[in-house]
């Protein structure tokens, strides 16, 4: 998944913090229907707004060439299905961009970490202190 991450955006929402609009919209809709053709997806996203059926083929294409959907033409159409599940490719970009942060800027990401933690739940704090305990005892950490 190494050609997916382009630029990360932090400001963005969901999906759009790694892809384009449009390219959200799409592995959305590819997640949701496990397969399909340009003109699956085209239909989907026209319930939702007006969009060129070329517009679609495009996204999906550039999705392809980044690594996200797989390719594969039967008669004369091509079909796609996504290459990770949804959970796959965050779980990805989260590990690039903690892995990113913590390369550079280890302390002050350990510490915004814990403070986040801290404001937000402190169950969610005491469940990275077990899960480090639980590391330690396996010979992890």
């Amino acid at each position: 998944m190494e050609k997916v991450l382009g630029e990360f955006r932090p400001l963005q929402k969901g999906l759009g913090k790694v892809l384009g609009h449009l390219e959200s919209a799409v592995m959305e809709i590819m997640w949701q229907i496990g397969r399909g053709s340009v003109r699956d997806v085209h239909e989907l996203l026209l319930k939702e707004r007006r969009i060129a059926y070329t517009t679609v083929m495009t996204i999906m294409s550039r999705l392809a060439d980044k690594g996200l959907l797989a390719k594969e033409k039967e008669g004369a159409a091509y079909f796609y299905t996504p290459v990770h599940s949804r959970e796959e490719f965050a779980s990805s970009i989260v590990k690039r961009v903690v892995d990113g942060l913590l390369e550079d800027y280890a302390e002050a990401t350990f510490a915004h970490f814990v403070k986040r933690l801290q404001g937000e739940d402190v169950q969610k704090l005491q469940q990275l202190e077990r899960l480090i305990e639980q590391r330690r005892r396996e010979g992890e950490v």
